[in-house]
């Protein structure tokens, strides 16, 4: 299993309409394509406006073949037409399990 991860800060007055899309346009589209998707989070304390996002896949090919074919959805570059101007410092990491063996948290069923 990996984990991407995507952390990123919104610039200042977006909150309410990038999460109203997030919620509205990207949220289905990511469960119309399969992915496990753990969530979104908004910061409370520290850097304001800072976001994090966390994806599970079973292999880095399973990543890149998943990811490939979201980022070639129309939908999705539409979407980031409204959303791409309000981010900011956006980074993508990809995670492998560092104790192999371990148990581990998935999302799969």
């Amino acid at each position: 299993m990996v984990l991407l991860k995507i952390s990123y800060r919104l610039r200042a007055h977006h909150v309410a309409e990038y999460d109203r899309t997030f919620a509205e346009r990207t949220l289905p589209l990511i469960r119309e394509h399969g992915f496990r998707f753990w969530g979104i989070w908004r910061s409370v304390v520290g850097e304001a406006q800072e976001y994090l996002e966390l994806w599970e896949f079973d292999s880095i090919s399973e990543f890149d073949e998943k990811w490939r074919k979201l980022a070639s959805d129309p939908r999705l570059q539409d979407i980031f037409k409204i959303t791409g101007p309000m981010v900011e410092d956006e980074k993508l990491t990809l995670f492998e399990p560092s104790l192999p063996g371990e148990k581990i948290i998935s999302m799969k069923q």
